[in-house]
């Protein structure tokens, strides 16, 4: 079962930082606090000794991000993850975590997330929207991996590239660009289209394609992912500051997993939904 866990985080993983930042100036104001929540869903099929593997995992992370300053041009951030809940099924089986548990967060999962949950993180944006990286405390290997198979906590900000979207100057309906990203072994090219604007709220459609050659290591077993997919979705932005109010995402990927010498043809359905709200 742990192995099955292992693949079924691996194949989630792919979706992190799905959504890239451009150019253009986010305009945050100090002091304000915003409420940060990503649903990920994740239907795989995956083939082991002739057998298809179907699993299921959905887990909701929550952030809490207030702008502390902007200095030197960059916003000075304090983000906290404040919750982690997670279901996963496979063959009859499953596994839960809830970071409001006691045994859960006492358990071997929760020991591993305990320097993340309700731990108040630095983080620097500048105003394009580009995370700019910092240093932090050293932590050991099995830490750093389940956190980041769990939520990329630090990869994303601890929320904070979910909560924000840098947009064009003077963007209008029917305006397009197309941004690409090359992070953490995931590649991918996101094309813009703004549907319709209302106020100062414009719905914005994304399409795009992507490549995950990944690898990570838990229980001591080396696991590596190579998928290509495609994805879609539509996201709810204010232009006039570029915070995120809503955004829905789907992902169709396939390809190989490999593991213990093995060679493991799999595919993959993501949907992500994440809403942030003014606190």
């Amino acid at each position: 079962m742990k192995k099955t866990i292992s693949i079924i985080i691996g194949i989630s993983c792919i979706t992190t930082g799905l959504f890239a930042q451009n150019n253009s100036s986010l305009n945050l104001k100090k002091g304000q606090k915003y409420l940060v929540e990503n649903k990920v869903s994740t239907k795989s099929s995956t083939e082991m000794q002739g057998q298809q593997m179907e699993a299921n995992a959905d887990v909701t992370s929550t952030y809490s991000i207030e702008v502390k300053d902007l200095v030197d041009n960059n916003y000075s951030l304090t983000n906290t993850v404040t919750g982690v809940k997670m279901n996963m099924t496979q063959m009859g089986q499953e596994m839960n975590f809830d970071s409001e548990k006691k045994e859960d967060i006492d358990g071997p999962i929760g020991s591993a997330l305990k320097e993340y949950i309700n731990q108040p993180k630095k983080v620097v944006m500048d105003k394009s929207g580009k995370l700019i990286p910092q240093k932090t405390d050293d932590t050991t290997q099995e830490t750093n991996m389940v956190a980041k198979q769990l939520g990329n906590f630090e990869a994303t900000g601890y929320g904070a590239d979910m909560a924000f979207e840098s947009l064009p100057q003077n963007v209008k309906v029917g305006s397009t660009w197309t941004s690409k990203t090359d992070n953490e072994g995931i590649s991918k090219s996101t094309t813009f289209m703004v549907k319709e604007i209302n106020g100062n709220i414009a719905t914005i459609a994304l399409t795009g394609d992507m490549a995950a050659d990944t690898k990570m290591e838990n229980q001591g077993m080396e696991i590596t992912t190579k998928t290509t997919g495609k994805f879609s979705g539509e996201e709810k932005v204010d232009i006039t500051t570029g915070v995120i109010q809503t955004n829905t995402s789907t992902v169709d990927a396939s390809g190989i997993i490999g593991v213990m010498g093995q060679e493991l043809p799999t595919s993959s359905k993501v949907t992500s939904t994440t809403t942030v709200k003014v606190m």
